[in-house]
């Protein structure tokens, strides 16, 4: 009975994993796609000059080299050092300080009760219809009067009150049992510690989530930083496209500033991919 037992048992893991076979399939056909292009960006890059335009094309490279990178990191009319910089430092100011405000504005909202909660909330929704492009020409002026241009507080400021982060957290929240609020209540804690000791905790997916998008569209901005940012302040998305305009038959050299400034985000999706994904699954619409 037991050696028949585990011959049906296999049998059901062997039936599985062949209904499951065609969906892994597609999966990894559709994973080679999408990273095609970026083994080709890197392969590039470490090509010398004259493999890059060789034919047939040379997926691997035949004679790898950093050359591409050196030359990039060390051109005197192109300061990628001081672009990562700038990026990097305006990236993250600009992610701790929308995720903090995004979260002081979605608690009260999602678990506070006082009068016109939900007015308020459809009034910061409503607000998303707004284009961004809009806002571009008015928040211009404001760091022409604040005396703002070239700094960083041009660079991170305009963008934190966004509404996109008090939405997500909001509509998280409001997932959270209240049980667990009622029983710190219980025991004497006031909103800021059952915030601190009871939500942060349970959110912790959400917030990561949150800092990932935030940091991605701070790093990749472009059109706000060509405005308000000139010189040594400029950013790596705005250096770069600077760069390849003036090496545009360069491949390796774009291919090489282009891995460069991917490799930030890149790192930050990877190492915050668990959280990413839970976040994303566990954030409801509920009401």
């Amino acid at each position: 009975m037991g050696t028949e037992r585990e011959g049906r048992a296999r049998g059901g893991r062997l039936a599985r994993r062949l209904r499951q076979a065609p969906r892994l399939a597609l999966l990894v056909i559709l994973a080679l796609i999408f990273l095609a292009p970026v083994y080709w960006a890197v392969s590039t890059s470490l090509k010398p000059e004259s493999d890059t335009v060789a034919m047939p094309p040379q997926w691997i490279p035949a004679h790898p080299t950093l050359e591409n990178y050196r030359a990039v990191l060390n051109m005197p009319d192109a300061n990628i050092w001081r672009w990562t910089f700038n990026s990097l430092f305006t990236a993250t100011a600009y992610t701790v300080s929308y995720v903090g405000l995004s979260l002081f504005t979605a608690y009260p909202l999602a678990r506070m009760h006082f009068k016109g909660r939900d007015a308020w909330f459809w009034f910061i929704l409503f607000s998303m219809m707004i284009p961004g492009v809009m806002l571009l020409v008015p928040q211009y002026m404001m760091m022409i009067r604040f005396n703002w241009i070239d700094t960083y507080n041009a660079l991170i400021w305009p963008g934190v009150p966004a509404v996109f982060g008090i939405f997500m957290l909001r509509q998280f929240f409001v997932t959270i049992p209240r049980d667990l609020e009622d029983a710190a209540r219980i025991d004497g804690a006031n909103s800021l510690q059952i915030l601190r000791h009871v939500i942060l905790p349970l959110s912790q997916p959400a917030l990561v989530t949150l800092a990932v998008f935030s940091f991605m569209g701070s790093w990749n901005n472009y059109v706000w930083p060509l405005f308000v940012a000139h010189g040594n302040m400029l950013t790596l998305p705005v250096g770069i496209t600077m760069f390849s305009s003036r090496y545009i038959t360069a491949y390796g050299k774009l291919m090489a500033g282009t891995v460069i400034a991917s490799l930030p985000v890149l790192v930050a999706f990877v190492f915050a991919q668990r959280f990413f994904v839970e976040g994303l699954t566990l954030t409801g619409l509920k009401e």
